[in-house]
């Protein structure tokens, strides 16, 4: 075979080769740098057994345990809203005029739900203090579990609760000194599988107290116990 033709059906397979073995450059974010609010749009999916979900919307986040999640119809209406502080969770439904009210731990069982529980294990993500860290570390997390940690560059991929949940983060961006996530992937030990695509996010900016308060004047609240899935 000509030289040149050889050179020619090599070519793509060096440029794969060079390409799959050329790690991506540090991200350059402050040293220490934490997450203390989000705010950002999303893509949201739910995979359970049992049942399924995806829309779009908005999420709000406020260490270190104020979740405010918005999902949106394909018409801009909202379909639902979570509201969650502490072991508290209200899931508000506006279109069954209702409200859902109670601890996380009286989400159903089914239902693909039981993955919001860890969303405040999810959101502590924060840098190891030393940007040159790579490899898995177990540690005690904040609310005093053990979990498996796997960092690069100093930067969070992946952490393993010691009951079986896992969450990867990927496809990170710099916001305000701060290394955030835009694409985070959870699988609890259920198997229920949520996926959270971060679109423009927002980093550390002052959010108001009303927007973590659900407003349920209007609405019938109930029991949290009687919730029977998405």
């Amino acid at each position: 075979m000509p030289f040149y033709r050889l050179i020619k059906n090599l070519l793509p397979l060096l440029l794969l080769t060079a390409c799959a073995t050329v790690p991506a450059p540090p991200l350059d974010y402050h040293q220490g740098a934490v997450l203390d609010t989000l705010s950002s749009a999303v893509s949201l999916s739910i995979r359970a057994a049992d049942s399924s979900m995806s829309g779009t919307g908005y999420l709000l986040f406020r260490r270190p345990d104020q979740i405010h999640l918005v999902v949106l119809s394909p018409f801009g209406t909202t379909m639902m809203e979570a509201f969650a502080l502490g072991d508290r969770i209200t899931l508000v439904y506006p279109s069954k005029s209702t409200a859902y009210v109670g601890r996380f731990d009286e989400l159903p069982e089914k239902g693909g739900l039981q993955g919001w529980r860890l969303m405040r294990w999810v959101m502590d993500a924060d840098t190891s203090g030393k940007k040159q860290q790579n490899g898995t570390v177990e540690r005690m997390d904040k609310l005093g579990f053990s979990e498996k940690v796997t960092f690069e560059n100093g930067v969070v991929t992946a952490k393993e609760s010691s009951a079986g949940d896992q969450v990867h983060y990927s496809n990170y961006s710099v916001v305000n000194g701060v290394p955030v996530a835009a694409e985070l992937n959870l699988r609890n030990d259920r198997g229920d599988r949520i996926r959270i695509l971060l679109d423009e996010p927002e980093v550390n900016t002052p959010l108001e107290d009303a927007v973590f308060t659900p407003n349920l004047d209007g609405l019938t609240v109930v029991p949290l116990s009687v919730f029977k899935g998405l």
